[in-house]
Formats: C-alpha cells, structure tokens, sequence
C-alpha cells in the first residue's frame, strides 16, 4: 500500500504513565473548587480543556488563568511517563524506510515537548501540532487538526495512516479518508472516557504495528480483467488512492477490447494472456505473479465496479493483523439489499457444494473479494480455470489447514455487472466441474 505519513496521537498511543486522565479530572476539579468555582458548573469535566472554555464564558473568569491550572498539571504527570514497548521500534522502522511522522495530540505544547524531550523522540517528528497550535474548532477528533497536518506534507489524505488508541483519534482521520490503525491494549494514557468507531485495523500493542505495516505496504491486488473497458479505469483509480502502481496487477485476460490499453495507461502492471483461460486461470496468474515480487497479503478485486474499495480495506484486516490466512468479503452477511434472490439461492447452493468438499460452510463462497496471506496462498493449487476456482480457493484453503473468515461487505450491483459472474446455468457447471474434480 502507498503509505507516505503517518501520524501518531502521544498520550495511550506512544507513551502512557501511572497517573491516569481519571485522576488528572479529580485534581483539576478540586483546583477549581480551591478558586470558587462552583461544583456544579465544573460537572465532570469531560474533556477538559472544552470543559475551562466553558467554564471561562459562564463565570467570567479569564481562560488562561485556567488553563494554566491544566498545563501544570499535564506537566507535572509526564514527570512520571513512560515510552510503551515497542516505542523507539516502530520509529526506526518508519524512519529506516523514510515514511515522514508527524504527532497529533490534545496535550499542551508544554506536556507534549516535555514527554518528547524526556524520552528522546522529538526529533522523529517532522510536524509536532498541539492542543495550543490550533483553533478549539479545530482539535481532534474535528478534521481541523489532522487537516493542517496533512497539508503541511502535500500528501493525499488516503495516502496518510493516523495511528491511536482512541476513537478522538480515528475519527477526523476516517471523515478526511485516511488509513486508521487502533491500539487497543493500552491502558495507561488512554482518555477516561470511549467514542465507539470502527478503524480500518487494529493491533493490541504498539510493538506489533511495525508487522502490520510491513504487511500493508507488502499487499497487492490482483484484478481479473476480460473484455471490462467500460469499468476498468474506474477500479483501478480507486485502487490507486491506496496503493501503488505496481501493486496492482491486471490480469487482461485475452480480452478483445481497450481492457489492456486502458490499464497500461493508468501506470498498473498489465500481464497479458493471449487466449481467454477464465477467472481461475486469470488469478492463477496473478497471484503467482504477486508472490513472486514478495508480496505478504494479496487481495483479489473484481473489475466489473461491484466492490468497493472501503470494503477491500475491511477484508484485509483480518490477515495483515494476523489474525487470519484467507479471508473472504461476505456479501450474504452484509447488506444483501442489492443482491438479486436468484443470486442468493445460487450462491446458496454453491455454498453448500463448497461446503462438503472444504469440510466448512463460508456463507459467500462466490465472493471475488478476498485477501489471503503469503503462506495460505503459497499453498493453494489452482486447477480450475473458470468459476469453480472460487470454491476450489476456499476448498484447496480448507484443506491446507488455513484460517478462514468471513468479513461484511456489501456488493455493488449495476446493469453492467448484472450481465457478469455466475448464473444458474455457470452454477451446474461449477457444480459439475467441483465434482469431476475434486473426485478423480
């Protein structure tokens, strides 16, 4: 994947100390019963800092006689701070391969340089934004912040991974279509209180994130391609707002119009087979080919527009974590309102053939969005040229001993894309081809 920033929140995220924000409140809060103010104006204080603005307007006490009780109080916690294992890793990680860093934090600059300074990591940052370097409007979770970030880089915002351990720093970087990756086994640092949004990946441990890039930055995608001028330069340009050009591989499958042409234009890598040998000889071909230049995770995409590129991302979470070997987009367990009931009793069907023969039930076998892992895939030996390869993917997967999941998805579907994959008359013959096949 084409990740060329990444931003990393401080407090939870990087480095996390005894004194939890829960205690930061308490102490703050009998500051400001110490000053006069009253228990039931300052509630409970969450977050903080909006809370003193408040507080400013409805007493009429200056701000930053305020906000200087908090300012010390953040200074005085990093005193007792410490980096989370893995810290100085992942920087030399990013920094080795010349990924830009920049920190995005709601602590004052004070606190922020303190820590930064104390624990021998500023100068891995190229941007440091504090809570004192932008507008209140501005402070995440609102976009304001990472927007300035990323603007400051000249980079695409898709291009960028904002790394944290809480939703404040999840959301601006989803509203602004941002890679998100969630450390969720920190605890010390982490805000007293939970904003429920879902990341593009998650890691329990900061320590674990250097794999997890490493994989996304190793994953390529494998795109399928007979006769789809029509809709290939629409795929791919969504492809491209995440990965790189040679990341993408189009299998032009023997097509007989500008399928090729329209590919090789937009700077992907075009492998070419001169006669039609089907949707298993295509990902065969490709998939071998993504192997061979070191590929960790490889994603297998339609080229008709019926997947987005947001569910691709979902169903590579599960495998560049490590969590799974093979995971398959579902569109039987996510929002089947477009799909056709003749599609769903058919791949109902071939669900249940595909089933006896894997020795699993995976509900969306005919799904053409998966991501398998270097190890998974180096096992699977295609045999099926056409349709049946779908089931023979998870079948071969099955009996390799792989882990297999399914994530939600949800297929797009169009007149054009109406006309392509299985009907009932490919399903028998998958159903026959299974069968010759997996019995001789």
């Amino acid at each position: 994947m084409d990740v060329r920033l990444v931003v990393f929140d401080m407090d939870g995220t990087l480095l996390g100390a005894p004194k939890t924000f829960q205690e930061l409140k308490e102490e703050l809060k009998s500051k400001l019963l110490n000053m006069g103010v009253d228990e039931e104006l300052i509630g409970d204080l969450t977050p903080m800092y909006e809370s003193l603005k408040r507080i400013s307007l409805e007493t009429g006490r200056d701000f930053e006689e305020l906000y200087s009780l908090l300012v010390e109080l953040e200074a005085e916690r990093i005193e007792e701070s410490f980096l989370f294992d893995g810290a100085i890793e992942v920087l030399e990680f990013l920094r080795e391969r010349r990924i830009p860093m920049a920190l995005m934090t709601r602590s004052s600059r004070k606190a922020a340089m303190k820590a930064l300074e104390m624990h021998g990591i500023e100068e891995y940052f190229s941007l440091i934004s504090t809570r004192d370097d932008v507008p209140q409007e501005d402070l995440k979770p609102n976009t304001g912040q990472l927007e300035a970030i990323i603007s400051h880089f000249g980079v695409e915002p898709s291009k960028v991974l904002v790394a944290g351990d809480h939703g404040y720093d999840i959301i601006p970087a989803k509203k602004l279509g941002c890679l998100s990756v969630k450390i969720t086994g920190h605890t010390a640092g982490r805000m007293s209180f939970d904003v429920d949004v879902e990341p593009h990946f998650e890691v329990e441990a900061l320590r674990e994130l250097p794999v997890l890039i490493e994989n996304l930055m190793k994953s390529y995608v494998v795109v399928p391609a007979y006769n789809e001028e029509k809709t290939i330069a629409s795929v791919l340009g969504e492809l491209l707002a995440h990965f790189k050009p040679e990341e993408i591989i189009v299998v032009n499958d023997g097509s007989r119009d500008r399928t090729g042409e329209i590919a090789r234009s937009m700077g992907v890598r075009v492998l070419n087979h001169l006669v039609n040998r089907g949707l298993g000889g295509a990902l065969g071909t490709g998939i071998t080919y993504a192997i061979r230049k070191g590929a960790r995770a490889v994603v297998t995409f339609d080229a008709d527009g019926q997947h987005r590129v947001e569910d691709a991302l979902r169903v590579m979470g599960p495998v560049v974590e490590g969590r799974a070997d093979f995971a398959v987009g579902s569109r039987l367990r996510g929002d089947v309102s477009e799909m056709p009931f003749v599609k769903r009793f058919g791949n109902f069907l071939l669900d249940a053939i595909t089933a006896v023969f894997a020795g699993r039930y995976v509900s969306d076998s005919q799904s053409g969005l998966r991501c398998i892992n270097r190890e998974c895939a180096s096992k699977i030996r295609i045999t099926c040229d056409r349709y049946a390869v779908s089931s023979e993917l998870i079948i071969e997967a099955a009996k390799k001993g792989c882990r297999i999941v399914e994530v939600p998805i949800k297929a797009v579907y169009t007149e054009y894309s109406m006309k392509k994959g299985t009907n009932v008359f490919e399903g028998i013959k998958i159903a026959v081809n299974l069968l010759f096949d997996k019995l001789r």
